[in-house]
């Protein structure tokens, strides 16, 4: 089933896919992770495979054309996002931003009160991007990662 806001849905991964959603994966985050931990195709296979639930990946679709990908998973009060991925020819079009709309909306329909996620130190770009849709760093002692948070109840569209 499809989740939808405006032109953006999201449409579940299926287990069929599985080589498409890894290659999306690496494209995505090969140079912060390589540059972290050093790029292991195996390791990261396996890590999709037994650390992640299928249920929690869908591909981000404009219309009829798939422009991304976005992992997240229910705990708690909340959402916790662990991948959100737009293709490069997709970026700068303002569909992180709506693809996050989908997912606060979301999450406020299930009464969930706060969306959260890390991302690499280095991944400023990321970082900005997250702070300027009302996220707050709620964690920066790790070295290589950003802990950041959004409280649903205090947070305004932007």
């Amino acid at each position: 089933m499809a989740i939808k806001e405006e032109n953006i849905q999201f449409q579940l991964v299926s287990n069929s896919e599985f080589e498409e959603l890894f290659a999306c994966v690496k494209q995505g985050i090969f140079i912060h992770v390589d540059d972290v931990f050093g790029w292991d195709d195996d390791f990261q296979r396996q890590r999709l495979l037994n650390d992640y639930r299928p249920s929690w990946f869908h591909w981000v679709y404009l219309g009829k054309q798939r422009v991304g990908l976005v992992c997240f998973k229910p705990y708690d009060n909340a959402y916790h996002i662990h991948l959100l991925i737009i293709s490069p020819q997709y970026q700068g079009r303002w569909l992180g931003k709506q693809v996050m709309t989908l997912i606060h909306k979301k999450a406020m329909a299930e009464q969930l009160s706060h969306v959260t996620l890390s991302s690499f130190r280095s991944n400023t770009r990321a970082i900005s991007f997250y702070q300027s849709l009302g996220y707050h760093v709620v964690d920066d002692s790790d070295d290589d990662f950003v802990e950041l948070a959004l409280n649903l109840a205090n947070s305004q569209p932007r």
